[in-house]
């Protein structure tokens, strides 16, 4: 499923405005969700609660909690997944036209390297 942003007349590979802000509150949803994914699995991994406060309340109050902390994650920058989709995505349109990652070849901390 390739989905192509219709470009004006002259302005090849351009989006509005508009296009690029849902395109970005769904790369945060994406990362929201792979963060809150994250964070189910690690909690699957650590040993859980046995007493009186375990049990099926639990576990959903603690899905819940999870769901929330990964949003504000994402909101606060995350990890970077949502930042990397919009590039690609927008790599992949023709509105940019550099890579998604830089070259091997700039040093870490350079401008155009990692941070």
């Amino acid at each position: 499923m390739e989905a192509r942003a219709a470009a004006p007349a002259g302005t090849q590979g351009a989006i509005a405005p508009a296009d690029v802000r849902r395109l970005r509150a769904t790369a945060h949803e994406i990362e929201s969700m792979f963060l809150q994914q994250m964070l189910k699995t690690m909690r699957q991994a650590t040993p859980g609660l046995q007493g009186p406060l375990s049990g099926t309340g639990q576990r959903v109050y603690q899905e819940m909690m999870d769901e929330q902390l990964a949003r504000s994650m994402a909101k606060g920058g995350g990890i970077g997944l949502a930042d990397m989709l919009v590039r690609d995505v927008l790599r992949r349109q023709g509105v940019e036209k550099k890579p998604s990652s830089p070259p091997a070849d700039v040093p870490i901390g350079e401008p155009g390297g990692l941070r």
